[in-house]
């Protein structure tokens, strides 16, 4: 059984007991009836109660065997036969009102037969208003949990995409870099080719994931550092400082704090006479990474994609914002530490 078939029959004795109820009231207080106020309460209730049943029944014998119709015709279909078989399911109860009303014994079937259509046709309506809000409000439900479920599925797909975009030029670049090591020293090229290896193992193996836990991301810059400092030697020097237990609990998009240090190296100059320090650390909830400011003359048109890619994953995963600041000698980015893999949780 359905959960909108358990409400409707939930509504369907609602309104069977206020049906009753109002009978009651009605006959106190127009003073009617000769002492069969209950038994009038208990036809009136059974009657609202068959009515709702019939009507229920009808919905789910139409979805069950025309599940094409449209919701007009379902609709129409609905209202004729709810209205027929209430008609019909009243009339056979006609011959239990002389049982339960003295009153009306001594009238015959046709002659009480209109006034058991007018309430059939009452109580059909009464039933149909109230269904039909019931259903309004599942469809409302299901239209907004089918939307919540395609808005999640197009974050998840920019998510991806946006990380997907992460490795082609880095990729490019380390390839670069290792084919001119090879030339120029076999023992560092094997180096750079062992930590190159570990990043893309740690790149590939969770392809899915929505966020990455700290301590894998750390591992994963040192990596890359150890790569680039193959390449810089002493021009580069950078230092990660955040404690054990945000380690191990704490979680970022996968590749932002690499693409950070990336980015720093990417728009500043590095010399063994003017080495760029790189710095990160873990500050009331935040990773913060700074650098001196030596800004390159001459920077990739790629430039700055990397960090509106950041920013516009931030805002998919948890919709925290990404800090940037700048002053005459140090940049800066600081990033939210979010509490779940799963995004929307923060620390």
């Amino acid at each position: 059984m359905s959960p909108l078939v358990r409400e409707l029959i939930r509504y369907c004795w609602v309104l069977a007991s206020i049906s009753a109820a109002s009978a009651i009231m009605f006959i106190i207080v127009f003073r009617l009836g000769n002492g069969a106020i209950w038994g009038v309460a208990f036809m009136t209730g059974i009657r609202s109660l068959m009515a709702g049943f019939s009507n229920v029944w009808i919905l789910v014998m139409l979805r069950k065997y025309f599940p094409f119709q449209t919701k007009k015709q379902e609709r129409i279909t609905r209202y004729v036969t709810g209205y027929l078989l209430t008609c019909c399911l009243f009339s056979l109860t006609i011959p239990m009102e002389a049982y339960f009303d003295a009153a009306k014994e001594h009238f015959t079937f046709l002659q009480r037969l209109p006034a058991v259509l007018l309430q059939g046709f009452w109580n059909s309506l009464l039933v149909i208003v109230t269904h039909n809000l019931v259903i309004l409000r599942f469809e409302k439900e299901n239209i907004e949990l089918e939307n919540s479920r395609l808005k999640a599925a197009n974050l998840e797909s920019a998510n991806l995409l946006l990380k997907q975009q992460i490795h082609p030029h880095f990729l490019f670049n380390a390839l670069s870099m290792l084919k001119s090591l090879y030339k120029t020293d076999i023992q560092a090229g094997e180096a750079y080719l062992s930590h190159l290896v570990n990043f893309l193992r740690a790149s590939l193996a969770e392809p899915q994931s929505r966020a990455t836990r700290l301590s894998d991301e750390i591992k994963l810059c040192n990596d890359y550092l150890e790569m680039q400092k193959i390449r810089f030697e002493d021009a580069l020097h950078c230092t990660i400082d955040v404690q054990e237990k945000v380690l191990s609990t704490g979680f970022v998009p996968a590749f932002s704090l690499q693409s950070l240090i990336e980015n720093a190296i990417k728009h500043n100059e590095a010399t063994e006479a003017s080495p760029l320090h790189i710095t990160m650390y873990y500050q009331e909830g935040w990773i913060i990474t700074e650098n001196n400011l030596q800004v390159r003359k001459h920077i990739d048109s790629q430039s700055g994609k990397g960090l509106i890619n950041l920013v516009e994953r931030y805002r998919i995963l948890s919709g925290d914002e990404v800090i940037i600041s700048q002053d005459l000698h140090t940049f800066s980015v600081s990033i939210k530490v979010l509490s779940n893999e799963g995004s929307d949780h923060r620390g």
